[in-house]
């Protein structure tokens, strides 16, 4: 029988698994392969785009743990330690900022400017997912707008939205 690995807040999972951080993902194999390339060479923004429940932030999840594990081997317990950390939304270079109400307002931008001017942690690279974005005042579009436009090097950005 395969030893299990266990985390704080996921189940067991076997070693072959923690390799993998799309693992989580669940009926998107499309999205889940264009993203899988892109995290190879990743450039500084995306956008996924769907219904409540279609699966975004585990996909926006999935891409940060596989950007974050890039340069870590195969196999190693560096990489299963980006991804574990990754998956469970608790790695240092990986920020997920929500809208503190039903409208993402010009402080929740504020919030991601921050997080986006401060230098990563760990490595090279640090991804900030931001959720709920159709609900953006446009206040908060245009302050967003010009850090997504000159993001720094190392910032990756994924917004979640409901709708383009």
């Amino acid at each position: 029988m395969p030893e299990l690995l266990a985390t704080h807040d996921a189940p067991a999972v076997d070693p072959a698994w923690a390799d993998d951080p799309w693992r989580e993902v669940v009926g998107q194999p499309a999205a889940t392969r264009q993203l899988a390339a892109a995290a190879q060479s990743p450039v500084h923004a995306y956008l996924l785009v769907g219904p409540a429940g279609a699966g975004k932030r585990a996909l926006a999840r999935a891409f940060a743990a596989s950007v974050l594990s890039s340069g870590a081997a195969p196999g190693s317990d560096e990489r299963h330690r980006h991804v574990r950390l990754a998956l469970a939304e608790q790695h240092p270079d990986l920020r997920v900022v929500e809208p503190e109400g039903n409208t993402f307002r010009k402080e929740d931008a504020e919030r991601v400017v921050r997080h986006a001017t401060l230098a990563p942690i760990e490595g090279g690279r640090k991804v900030i997912v931001a959720g709920g974005c159709e609900a953006m005042e446009d206040e908060a579009a245009g302050y967003l707008l010009k850090i997504i436009e000159e993001p720094p090097a190392s910032t990756i950005f994924v917004l979640l939205a409901t709708e383009v």
